[in-house]
């Protein structure tokens, strides 16, 4: 993330859903789970890079390695403000806080570089973890049996469980995540979870182990959709950092399993799952095959949601550089959605806060008065979930209105409507379902459309937020 004297920085968070069902283990199997999924809570890579070259010890600048292949992460762009970054030699790591990136290869920090902290080579590392929620139905009624995920992880060895980011693998982490089985229900009496790292083998790759056992007789057609087992709520793995050959802007995929076993460890059922972890970007999948969901920048002058754009966006920001208070700006960007679900997809989105300078917090829905925000607009009734006309720039703020430019998706509300707030996750409030369809989809194409004006008062700075967009299938 670029951040720019003058100049506004909208970073949109997007989503990714999609899910992959095949058998293994057939010699036991006698049907798969149905209706699986397992969501992750944040599907950003973890980042795991490296110092270049000519970085001094006092200075709040740090350079990574950007050499294709020569580390997991090769560029800053995985990163965002407030993450904290381990500098350093191994087990002799400083702890930083990225206050920004400038380029793909420079992290502006809060603090300086330590001695020690600034060599060729040293480590650089930005743990991400997320809880993983894990929904299916039962095929079979298996008496005193358990259910069991499996997450991908290194071979067996320290490395699977230290703590620190693995390419191409979940980290256990030093201390066991927790194991939050379903409640218990007929047939079902479930005990507490358990967690082990990196203990099971199948077809030469290893898996953490995440176990709900139980007694009772079980039951065919058990839903454990509202009623999932969730691991990580504490102690959540590590998500991994990116493959090798990683990339940027494309998932890495991850295979999960989900098992039903009997009371002698037979497996029955299984299900697996794909999984993807790319930059910013939530991940969730829904059996079978897939969906793909991407976001595009939108040039400007361009003529949609019934306005002309003013400045160019692009898949991961929305600069709007320098705002007037007596005139709009105006940006948009494009959501497309492709899916072979026969039930169909949404969209949500939800901003993490109103528009903060140097991303500072803004208190309350519609931060009105607040010198150093940018509130969501202050048009009469308009919320989250009410459109209103918004065409004088004597009402100030931000806001966003959807233009379906082919009528192949169905709009929470359209242009010519008005426009709405983004829901506002500091506020407590939830994300909100901006468009959908209810079958199959081949490029499903919708404009999200920005505006903002300010006021005399607002402070001069930069200002900026975050807007998370998921899309979720039914299959």
């Amino acid at each position: 993330m670029r951040k720019m004297p003058q100049r506004l920085l909208l970073l949109g968070l997007i989503s990714l859903s999609f899910l992959m069902v095949s058998q293994i283990n057939k010699k036991f199997q006698s049907a798969s789970l149905t209706t699986v999924s397992v969501t992750l809570s944040n599907a950003r890579p973890s980042f795991r890079g490296a110092l270049a070259a000519g970085n001094t010890a006092g200075t709040s600048l740090a350079v990574i390695n950007t050499t294709t292949g020569a580390y997991p992460s090769t560029t800053s762009a995985q990163l965002v403000e407030g993450d904290t970054l381990l500098i350093g030699e191994a087990y002799s790591l400083g702890s930083y806080t990225v206050a920004s990136t400038s380029s793909n290869s420079t992290i502006n920090l809060t603090a300086v570089l330590a001695a020690g902290d600034a060599d060729t080579g040293d480590d650089v590392i930005a743990s991400t973890s997320a809880t993983q929620t894990v929904r299916f139905t039962t095929a079979s009624a298996i008496a005193n049996g358990r259910f069991r995920v499996l997450v991908p992880s290194l071979a067996s060895n320290t490395a699977a469980a230290d703590g620190i980011p693995d390419s191409g693998y979940f980290d256990f982490g030093t201390t066991a995540p927790s194991v939050t089985c379903p409640t218990d229900g007929s047939g079902y009496d479930f005990v507490a979870g358990t967690a082990t790292a990196s203990t099971i083998t199948i077809n030469s790759n290893e898996y953490h182990s995440f176990e709900c056992a139980y007694s009772g007789n079980g039951a065919v057609g058990t839903s454990f959709t509202s009623n999932p087992i969730v691991v990580g709520t504490s102690n959540p793995m590590n998500n991994p950092a990116p493959k090798t050959g990683h990339a940027t802007g494309t998932a890495d995929t991850y295979q999960v399993v989900i098992q039903h076993l009997d009371s002698n460890f037979t497996v029955i059922d299984t299900t697996t799952v794909s999984i993807g972890v790319i930059e910013a970007v939530r991940v969730t999948a829904s059996v079978p095959p897939q969906i793909t969901f991407r976001i595009f920048g939108v040039n400007s002058g361009a003529s949609t949601c019934g306005e002309t754009t003013t400045v160019t966006t692009s898949a991961a920001s929305v600069p709007f550089g320098e705002v007037a208070i007596d005139a709009f700006t105006v940006a948009a960007q494009g959501l497309t959605v492709s899916t072979n679900a026969v039930g169909g997809y949404s969209v949500t989105a939800i901003e993490n806060d109103q528009l903060g300078r140097n991303g500072g917090a803004c208190a309350g829905v519609n931060g009105s008065g607040l010198v150093n925000c940018i509130p969501d607009s202050d048009v009469a009734s308009m919320d989250s979930t009410t459109e209103q006309a918004w065409a004088s720039t004597a009402n100030k703020g931000f806001a966003y209105t959807l233009h379906d430019p082919n009528s192949t998706v169905t709009e929470a509300f359209a242009y010519g409507a008005g426009y709405r707030h983004f829901a506002d996750q500091a506020d407590s409030e939830t994300a909100v379902q901006i468009f959908s369809d209810s079958t199959v989809a081949d490029n499903d194409n919708a404009y999200v459309c920005y505006k903002v004006v300010v006021s005399n008062t607002t402070a001069a700075g930069n200002y900026e937020n975050y807007i998370r967009y998921t899309a979720t299938a039914t299959f």
